[in-house]
């Protein structure tokens, strides 16, 4: 059996060799990089994601709570990553992208085909089975199961459609505690409608947070992914403004327009509806004469 060495335990023959260039820029590697360090922090993501929901729904205590929690925990340090990732690519100037910008783009490659960015959205709740693309020829809806390469992408893309988001299991959770009028969901591919039980129930957590700080604390988790995750997307859309401007996107969108949609589509439906209308709620003009 070889020696486990530091280089051999991480593997770093072969990860250090997977950045292959094709062109002759110097800059190129940076954007190979930077893309490539994304996808190992989206597969970690993904992990924790699916680690805190198996907490949920197998959970009937506190203590599974509190497990989801730290997983939750992680993931937002890895979103924070993610966001100020963003700052490397834009010392990128628009002149040095373009030397190299046709051979990334060649054949429609694009990050819109990421299979494991699609996962990490499943995984926190935002299901959809297709894309409608904005294009200069028109909309053209596009299978999110098309982007796969491989059988094995596109059963990866299945399972984690059909599977309970992280906002799924929560509410599994909560439904079989103390809120019974809560109506655990099943078809889980698709996208969470708002519910008047989860609301409640958010609402009574919320008020009365030392009745049970551990849903509390999990709300609140839940907000912080929320919350990064658009951060995500601005931070992307900013970007792409910066590096190429308004110019059409590779994988053959209309590029910013598509990106500003994306970003703004969060804040127009979160994925938690819940736990951001409690916000208007404790803060309404009931709530604020109950404080007075």
């Amino acid at each position: 059996m070889a020696k486990n060495t530091y280089a051999s335990y991480l593997q770093l023959k072969k990860l250090l060799s997977a950045q292959i260039t094709r062109t002759r820029s110097d800059d190129e590697l940076l954007f190979i990089i930077m893309h490539q360090s994304h996808e190992l922090w989206f597969k970690l993501a993904i992990h924790e994601l699916a680690c805190a929901s198996r907490a949920l729904l197998a959970g009937n205590s506190g203590k599974d709570c509190l497990m989801a929690f730290k997983r939750l925990s992680r993931v937002s340090e890895i979103q924070h990553l993610l966001i100020h990732s963003w700052d490397v690519l834009t010392t990128l100037t628009p002149d040095e992208f373009f030397l190299f910008r046709e051979t990334v783009g060649r054949d429609g490659a694009s990050g819109f085909q990421s299979v494991q960015y699609r996962i990490l959205e499943y995984r926190l709740g935002l299901k959809y089975a297709s894309l409608t693309l904005q294009t200069p020829a028109g909309p053209r809806t596009v299978p999110v199961a098309d982007q796969a390469e491989t059988p094995d992408d596109r059963a990866a893309l299945a399972q984690a459609l059909a599977a309970p988001s992280i906002y799924d299991a929560t509410i599994d959770y909560m439904a079989r505690l103390e809120f019974t009028d809560i109506a655990p969901r099943r078809d889980y591919a698709r996208r969470y409608q708002r519910s008047d039980a989860v609301f409640a129930a958010w609402r009574h957590i919320y008020e009365d947070r030392e009745r049970d700080p551990e849903l509390y604390q999990l709300g609140e988790k839940l907000v912080d992914l929320e919350d990064a995750f658009r951060r995500w997307r601005f931070a992307h859309l900013a970007t792409v403004s910066r590096v190429i401007g308004i110019t059409q996107g590779t994988g053959g969108s209309l590029g910013l327009a598509y990106l500003q949609a994306a970003a703004n589509q969060l804040i127009e439906a979160p994925l938690y509806p819940e736990l951001w209308e409690v916000r208007n709620a404790m803060f309404s003009r009931e709530r604020t004469s109950e404080i007075r």
